[in-house]
């Protein structure tokens, strides 16, 4: 409490904030703080009273902060018989250059969605319309008169008392015409409330101030929660009918209001009531949780009190001269334990407060209490991997399973080793047998370009492939099971066989019958969530989303097309008459675009005279994604082959009733023209995989 003198009630006031510290609260003292919660009854405090009435509210939390001030300028309006007067941002979208993610780590870039920082008039509104809260506190709108309360939001100028949190009156102001029409301030003056020092400007009254417009790229939290970066130019301050806890330490209130229904705990109760200078000026606007401040503090924070208080004395001993030099360090528990083996471990100095003394029953001891480590740097990957060995030493395997150490070191080699540090047992000439009981040349063919495409980072295709279909994320764990030589790939085709039959027993049956690859392919990656597609607006730089959606399966149609990335181009572009954009009601034209481009595309290409290219590319949001082909399957006298396109962009053939094997003769794909693709062997394209290097 910041008191001058002291009443009886304020003695009562200071012993519960004493308690309250501790969490140590008695029955007294809530009653005593039960007697300023605001009411009727004549000795009960009143909000109503006149000298409460524009008293800034502390409360807990931002949200509800804003409505007491929104509140509150409507009824200093009233109250004073003056007309608010609304200014508002003048705001542009922020570009990516210029993005924090995080203020405590500014390196780190979050890319905005935007490459136009126009702002349309329907985003526009509903900036304006979010309280300062969800626009990192820079008000969207200020609506305003003379005199209305007003608190400083940063650090302009210390020397002219213009501080984060200093509080003030608007005294006047100079404005301005927006970009969207909109009254804007230039310049806010703000007459000081009690500063620190006189202030004295020329050509102004005294502790008169002026606030001018600063530009801020801000996050702003929209009302479908997603966030948007904005470069917001306002006068940085805001209304102060209430202030959370946080931006009230610091401060002596003569009136102090207080809400404490949403304070979190015993501390944020002591910092809002402790700003009282008197108890008859404290008030509470609602009964309280006593549950809070009572039932003792965790052993942790007594423990942290505790140093505090001895590390208090040391240095008040060190300022009078009266320590002794043998009592150094650079840490605390060095120096507290050198200290209390001079006066003794049961030692209490006399200003450490009784709810936190130390006795023979409640002993003070500290852990580690003379430690002569000497600092170094620490090797993160060493003291991971160490670290990795000591919690593994804490297990014991169970009789008959497999150690865990020995788990977790196949399962980091089959997520990060690469395919050119694959393990020996997996060559890069791995295919399928066929199976001459139940036909499988089908599976055989696509399944075998899937594992090479796999194979290349398992790591990352593991996170992409589960997200297709469940038959694909079957076949994955195959995949994985095969790397670790715990399975074949026989193996793993055969169990996702086997659950494509029980799913769909005509289109995947058993026995000397084939299966179409094209249902295959269908099944195993055209079931996954499409992905959906827009376009930039050349106007505005708004996102426009269209009806189509980017698949992962096409069937193209050959009309007027030649090549795949032909008719890809005019798949994923709109017609003529494309979309309306809703920010400036212009057509929107173009190709279409992705948030997340597909990293596995697959075309159905049988009996169709199209040529297979070598790469297709997708518009992205940042950049376009380049897939390269990565094989193709085949069809020839009811027999299914294919080629798969090595990391050395080797095409090599695989046919699964000859090996099990892929040909080791293999031909450069640069070499080959995307017509020559098509055929192979007098086989035609049925299949043509493309990926991306991952």
């Amino acid at each position: 409490m910041r008191q001058n003198i002291q009443s009886a009630e304020d003695a009562k006031l200071r012993t519960a904030l004493e308690n309250m510290r501790y969490k140590e609260c008695t029955e007294d003292d809530i009653a005593f703080l039960s007697s300023r919660v605001a009411g009727d009854p004549p000795n009960q405090p009143s909000l109503c009273d006149s000298k409460f009435r524009n008293v800034s509210i502390i409360t807990a939390w931002n949200s509800q902060k804003d409505r007491i001030n929104e509140l509150g300028s409507q009824r200093f309006s009233v109250d004073n018989d003056k007309k608010l007067v609304e200014f508002f941002s003048e705001d542009k979208w922020a570009l990516s250059e210029s993005t924090p993610l995080n203020k405590d780590h500014p390196k780190k870039k979050q890319m905005s969605s935007h490459v136009s920082q126009i702002i349309s008039q329907y985003d526009q509104d509903i900036l304006w319309s979010l309280s300062p809260h969800a626009s990192d506190h820079i008000a969207a709108r200020l609506d305003l008169c003379v005199g209305m309360p007003v608190m400083i939001r940063n650090n302009d100028a210390t020397e002219l008392c213009i501080t984060k949190g200093q509080e003030g009156k608007v005294a006047g102001w100079q404005d301005g015409i927006g970009s969207k029409g909109q009254r804007v301030l230039d310049t806010l003056f703000v007459s000081l409330v009690n500063p620190p020092t006189t202030v004295n400007i020329d050509g102004l009254p005294q502790n008169v101030v002026p606030i001018p417009k600063t530009t801020h790229t801000i996050p702003v939290r929209l009302p479908n929660d997603t966030i948007r970066h904005v470069q917001r130019e306002q006068v940085n301050v805001l209304l102060n009918f209430s202030m959370t806890d946080y931006a009230s330490q610091g401060k002596t209130r003569p009136y102090n209001v207080v809400d404490l229904g949403h304070c979190a705990n015993h501390q944020s109760y002591y910092t809002c009531l402790s700003r009282s200078a008197s108890a008859e000026g404290t008030v509470i606007m609602q009964h309280f949780d006593s549950r809070k401040i009572t039932g003792g503090a965790s052993g942790w924070l007594r423990q942290e009190y505790r140093m505090l208080e001895l590390l208090d004395e040391i240095t008040l001993l060190k300022y009078e001269g009266r320590l002794p030099g043998f009592i150094d360090g650079h840490r605390r528990n060095n120096l507290v334990t050198l200290y209390r083996q001079w006066k003794g471990f049961n030692y209490v100095p006399t200003r450490v407060p009784l709810k936190i003394a130390w006795t023979d029953s409640d002993p003070l001891i500290i852990d580690n209490a003379l430690d002569k480590t000497e600092w170094e740097l620490v090797d993160k990957k060493k003291f991971k991997e160490e670290k990795r060995k000591s919690d593994l030493a804490k297990f014991v395997p169970a009789i008959g399973t497999k150690p865990i150490e020995l788990a977790i070191a196949d399962t980091n080699i089959a997520k990060r080793v690469r395919v050119d540090n694959a393990p020996e047992h997996i060559s890069k000439l791995i295919g399928l047998n066929w199976d001459s009981v139940n036909y499988s040349c089908a599976y055989d063919a696509l399944f075998t370009i899937l594992f090479h495409v796999w194979l290349e980072n398992p790591n990352r295709w593991n996170n992409h492939m589960k997200n297709f279909s469940p038959h694909l994320t079957l076949l994955v764990k195959g995949f994985q099971q095969v790397y670790q030589n715990s399975a074949s790939l026989e193996n793993a085709r055969d169990r996702v066989r086997a659950k494509l039959t029980e799913h769909d027993k005509i289109r995947y049956p058993k026995g000397p019958v084939g299966a179409s690859v094209s249902d295959l392919a269908h099944t195993m990656l055209g079931t996954a969530q499409d992905l959906p597609a827009w376009i930039r607006c050349c106007d505005c730089g708004a996102k426009v989303p269209i009806s189509g959606k980017i698949c992962h399966v096409y069937t193209p149609v050959t009309t007027h097309s030649t090549s795949v990335s032909d008719w890809l181009s005019r798949k994923w572009s709109t017609p003529d008459l494309g979309p309306i954009c809703s920010g400036c009601n212009s057509l929107v034209n173009g190709q279409w675009q992705c948030d997340t481009p597909p990293k596995l595309i697959i075309l159905d290409i049988y009996n169709q005279p199209i040529d297979i290219c070598h790469t297709i590319s997708i518009k992205g949001n940042k950049a376009n994604s380049k897939l390269h082909l990565k094989g193709i399957v085949y069809y020839k006298n009811a027999h299914f082959t294919s080629i798969i396109v090595d990391r050395e962009g080797v095409l090599r053939f695989h046919d699964g009733m000859k090996s099990g094997l892929l040909d080791t003769n293999g031909i450069a794909l640069s070499t080959c023209t995307s017509s020559a693709l098509a055929n192979c062997s007098g086989g035609s394209a049925c299949l043509a995989i493309f990926g991306k290097l991952l």
